[in-house]
């Protein structure tokens, strides 16, 4: 019902003359991810409502609705960082890391969405200027690589992060209600990156990008471990020598108490 009610206050921002015939409101239902210690993962509701105005005499507009003309796409996406990546091959009888390649500034989180398949929205050029689908993602390598090591690490690096839930892509399942009011939702897993993210709604008629609407998201660490979060990036020294000392202490505590178990 709250839903449907704020849709609903959304579509009632269109009113008076625009200054080009489509306008789109979008929102999110929360800006910011809080990841505590009981975090398992979350759901984020991006919705929005869709308007175009068509002049009618001299100086009114009349709203015309189209929405089943339209066409929108939802991308995601985290802070961009260096990554590294493995090739494990099998060595006698272990599969050990032989290669490895550092992929730059690249999204530890990225999901996308839309109302159709990618392929029959855009061309693959205005997909790419929109960073829209896995196969338009940007890999590149600091390490030289030959053209086919490319294409394999490239292929690796994003099956892994699949298998991870850090990267999806569902064609199809954003739905228009009323051929006005559009919502979709977006899963995050509960091994999230931390940071800003980004929230892109595209609206696309006729395989042009008409609109587009940015919303930043911030996803943080809550409680206990914010604290440490933060103690680990600000002071990474001492939180080193920290965790060896834990570690230690650990050890010979198990040790003394198994000793005691056993005498």
């Amino acid at each position: 019902m709250g839903l449907y009610m704020g849709l609903a206050c959304l579509a009632g921002l269109f009113m008076g003359p625009a200054a080009r015939a489509e306008r789109m409101v979008t929102d999110l239902s929360s800006h910011s991810i809080k990841i505590t210690s009981e975090f398992s993962g979350t759901e984020l509701l991006i919705f929005g409502a869709i308007e175009r105005n068509i002049p009618q005499g001299d100086g009114g507009h009349g709203v015309v609705v189209e929405g089943a003309d339209y066409d929108i796409i939802v991308v995601v996406q985290s802070e961009r960082h260096d990554m590294i990546i493995r090739r494990k091959e099998q060595m006698g009888p272990i599969w050990a890391n032989k290669e490895f390649r550092t992929i730059k500034n690249v999204q530890g989180y990225y999901a996308i969405t839309s109302t159709r398949p990618l392929d029959l929205i855009l061309p693959p050029e205005q997909l790419r200027d929109i960073a829209a689908g896995m196969k338009q993602l940007k890999v590149e390598f600091l390490e030289g690589a030959t053209p086919e090591e490319r294409k394999d690490f490239r292929a690796g690096f994003i099956r892994n992060m699949k298998a991870k839930k850090l990267y999806t892509q569902q064609e199809g399942t954003i739905s228009i209600l009323e051929g006005i009011l559009f919502r979709a939702i977006l899963e995050f897993p509960a091994n999230m990156p931390v940071g800003d993210y980004q929230v892109d709604v595209h609206l696309i008629r006729d395989g042009e990008v008409l609109l587009s609407v940015k919303s930043p998201l911030e996803v943080g660490k809550a409680g206990l471990e914010r604290i440490i979060y933060k103690f680990a990036h600000e002071y990474p020294a001492y939180y080193g020598i920290m965790a060896i000392i834990v570690a230690l202490f650990a050890g010979w505590l198990g040790g003394f108490l198994s000793r005691k178990m056993s005498g």
